[in-house]
């Protein structure tokens, strides 16, 4: 089975960007596209004694308030399909879901990449974007307003066990193929950076390594992205450290709040 690529759309200044970035991925990736609006769920107002007039005029209010967003998000879905159309996705699949973002996320374990759009948020920790990427269990790229086709990729290593495996499904993936790729580390091991280098270079992908040193390793790898020119920035959901903020780790929270490129957490 094909997983697909699944852009999810809301009412921002990033949804053209999403459906862009998502459509490349699938381009990339070989894999079916899908566009997602979620529609939240409305709490019922109370039932009030006495007052059950104003509690049928508060229901129809509600009604019609969730009429107009199912209205709004369907003329979404359709004009982000009509974007797709000329980049030859004539047919990508449109999903309009209600529930809790952890009821639908939960309904997406068949899913190759989720593109989310930057809610521009000043701290990733609690904001919208963050508590997405929180919730869906699978890999998901962050985008920003503006879209540029990727070209060279900084994939952040750090050799624990979870970022070889990372190492291991990128060898075997399209997504670096064709692309300039710098493989990084801050504060690591020569040998183990060497190692990785030669694994993708094997693999046939174009690479160079750097060996990065400093206090933050997201200033690290954000100064390194911006002398090189760097338009994707790839690295593990996970951090290696003991302390875990929420289930993203440290670094990936560090990125999400400092970057200002499409960052790709892989799960």
């Amino acid at each position: 089975m094909n997983k697909p690529v699944i852009a999810c759309l809301e009412a921002s200044a990033a949804a053209r960007s999403v459906c862009d970035y998502a459509a490349w991925a699938a381009a990339t990736l070989g894999a079916p596209l899908a566009l997602l609006h979620m529609l939240a769920e409305v709490d019922r107002p109370d039932v009030m004694i006495g007052e059950t007039s104003l509690t049928a005029q508060l229901g129809e209010v509600e009604a019609e308030r969730r009429r107009l967003r199912m209205a709004q998000g369907q003329a979404l879905l359709a004009e982000c399909a009509a974007r797709l159309k000329p980049s030859g996705y004539e047919k990508a699949q449109q999903l309009q879901k209600q529930g809790s973002p952890a009821e639908i996320l939960q309904e997406l374990t068949e899913t190759r990449l989720l593109v989310l759009g930057d809610d521009g948020a000043r701290h990733p920790v609690g904001s919208p974007l963050e508590s997405l990427i929180r919730l869906h269990r699978g890999t998901v790229l962050a985008v920003p307003e503006t879209f540029t086709a990727p070209s060279r990729a900084l994939f952040a290593y750090d050799a624990s066990m979870e970022c070889r495996k990372h190492l291991a499904r990128l060898t075997a993936s399209p997504l670096l193929y064709g692309m300039e790729c710098h493989i990084v580390m801050v504060n690591g091991n020569a040998t183990a950076l060497q190692d990785a280098f030669e694994a993708l270079h094997k693999a046939g992908i174009q690479v160079q390594a750097f060996m990065l040193e400093g206090t933050s390793v997201a200033d690290s790898l954000c100064r390194h992205a911006q002398a090189h020119n760097i338009d994707l920035i790839v690295m593990g959901a996970w951090g290696h450290s003991q302390r875990r903020r929420y289930f993203i780790g440290r670094h990936a929270a560090d990125m999400l709040f400092r970057r200002r490129l499409p960052l790709m957490l892989l799960r």
